[in-house]
């Protein structure tokens, strides 16, 4: 394994940072389901979703989503809108490829370009089947604070990366794929940071919106930081939403057997910020390459 690696700068930009946690969530609540030891079918999912701050529109973000045979392919793009764009342009975009065999979802590579003002932020992983990371590239390198872990070869095995974290096989015991949904812990790594998630099942629903009806599970979302960049650099004060009020709520495209969150609530030091579906197709035929 090799790394191109130092520690990452920390924005000081209060809505770049808000809007690269928030948008960690979404990606991380990406979640495949089919019937008990099978596949989801093959398609395409194109989901959009406005992301707001203190009940202020902060950002619009786009998901999608391909499944090929054996390959999966997702990514995440993300623009600030509206008047935040006076105070920040920060933008950017995640994606994620990999494998599914015998029901396990194995991610093999993950890009994030992410951009404000004059910044830019660039992060490449190539994994192996195992989950032990390849290689590592984070351009530029910076130095971590004095209050922050260096990501270190130790924190590089048996990881996923989050848009890969929440693609997984159907419930393994018939009729509880909605259990199992909020059944999961993981490690994962962008490249930035590395932390560990856990799921607690909190409550289910229904919904009916623009594209998509249908049932819905809400999950709190634990982390846990394990290394690299969690915390605001220099002040040792924590830019993470608050693990205690962060919840997900998931909804099924059956078509596919996929579940997307339709929407996340958390709490930042910068005030509760929130991602809601907006539109949601689905093409299950479509046989073109993954966007």
């Amino acid at each position: 394994m090799s790394t191109d690696q130092g520690s990452i700068q920390t924005t000081t930009n209060p809505i770049a940072v808000v809007l690269v946690r928030t948008i960690s969530v979404l990606g991380i609540c990406l979640t495949v389901l089919g019937a008990s030891g099978a596949s989801a079918a093959d398609g395409n999912v194109h989901a959009s979703y406005a992301v707001s701050l203190a009940g202020l529109p902060l950002a619009n973000a786009t998901l999608y989503v391909a499944l090929r045979g054996s390959t999966y392919a997702a990514r995440v793009d993300y623009r600030v809108s509206g008047a935040m764009r006076l105070l920040s342009d920060a933008a950017g975009a995640a994606s994620s490829t990999g494998t599914h065999k015998g029901g396990r979802f194995v991610p093999t590579g993950f890009d994030l370009d992410h951009r404000s003002g004059s910044r830019r932020q660039k992060v490449k992983l190539d994994i192996a089947d195992d989950g032990a990371v390849k290689t590592m590239s984070v351009d530029p390198p910076a130095v971590l604070d004095s209050n922050q872990t260096p990501i270190e070869p130790k924190h590089l095995i048996a990881i996923v990366d989050p848009l890969s974290a929440f693609l997984m096989a159907a419930g393994k015991v018939e009729g509880s794929t909605q259990a199992g949904l909020c059944d999961r812990a993981l490690s994962i790594l962008d490249g930035l940071s590395r932390y560990d998630v856990k799921l607690e099942q909190q409550g289910a629903g229904t919904i009916v919106q623009k594209g998509f009806a249908g049932n819905t599970t809400v999950c709190r979302v634990v982390f846990k930081p394990v290394a690299g960049q969690i915390g605001e650099t220099g002040r040792g004060r924590s830019a993470s939403p608050d693990s205690d009020r962060i919840l997900v709520t998931f909804g099924r495209v059956s078509t596919m057997d996929l579940y997307v969150p339709v929407s996340v609530q958390a709490q930042t030091q910068f005030g509760r910020a929130s991602v809601a579906l907006t539109e949601i197709s689905v093409d299950p035929a479509r046989s073109a390459a993954s966007r």
